[in-house]
């Protein structure tokens, strides 16, 4: 299962303009290194920098594909959908919600299917 995210990382990750344009950018499509560097207007090290830091916090999603040629390219999509943050008396309620990743989606429909 993926862990929670770490509000702390997630919010010094949203300071960085060329990862919030990455997260829009795949909100409703998934791009490529190519298309995300064409679409943000931003190097192709800088995207594979960005979407490094994304992945391993769990905010972006990774699709493997083999073309025609037998080589390999990915596809990300955005996993994040809301960061909520409230202030109370006892400081402050961070709330960041996250699409299930594909491979925990599978293991809840086979947990529900057997009853577990």
């Amino acid at each position: 299962m993926t862990e929670e995210p770490d509000p702390s990382a997630v919010f010094a990750t949203l300071d960085d303009e060329y990862a919030r344009d990455i997260l829009v950018a795949t909100k409703t499509d998934r791009l490529s290194a190519k298309e995300l560097s064409e679409e943000c207007d931003m190097s192709r090290p800088t995207v594979s920098r960005r979407v490094n830091r994304l992945l391993e916090q769990g905010l972006l999603e990774e699709y493997t594909h083999v073309d025609p040629g037998g080589r390999h390219y990915s596809e990300y999509e955005a996993r994040l959908e809301r960061v909520e943050v409230l202030l109370n008396v006892a400081g402050f309620d961070v709330r960041i919600d996250v699409r299930p990743d594909p491979a925990d989606r599978v293991t809840s429909i086979f947990e529900e299917m057997r009853g577990d």
